[in-house]
């Protein structure tokens, strides 16, 4: 048996998905690194043969982490509820108001 205290919960295949991982542990304060996470800063298609980033975690913080994942695999698709159709009329009105608006005249400018 390995004296390592971490364990894998996750492999990423990109570098901003590794770092919200790790920001989500982070924020449920459950340690965690990422494994190969400067080889991908460095040469991305390394990455791929690497096997991806592996996301290691506390081993005692394991279950708890992927607990994490799942509830986030199970909210990934929600969607937010739409603005009121009020709202939407506003923010259409002022947008239209604002690109209704003439350009500024751009002139030469003569400097002495």
């Amino acid at each position: 048996m390995s004296d390592d205290p971490f364990v894998t919960v996750a492999i990423a295949y990109s570098q901003p998905q590794a770092l919200v991982l790790l920001s989500l542990f982070a924020w449920h304060d459950i340690p965690a690194y990422a494994r190969n996470l400067q080889h991908a800063r460095t040469d991305c298609p390394v990455t791929l043969a690497l096997g991806g980033i592996p996301i290691r975690v506390l081993s005692d913080c394991a279950g708890a982490a992927r607990a994490l994942l799942v509830e986030a695999a199970e909210r990934e698709d929600e969607r937010p509820a739409p603005a009121p159709l009020a709202w939407r009329i506003v923010k259409t009105l002022a947008l239209g108001m604002v690109g209704a608006t003439p350009p500024p005249r751009i002139a030469a400018s003569i400097v002495r």
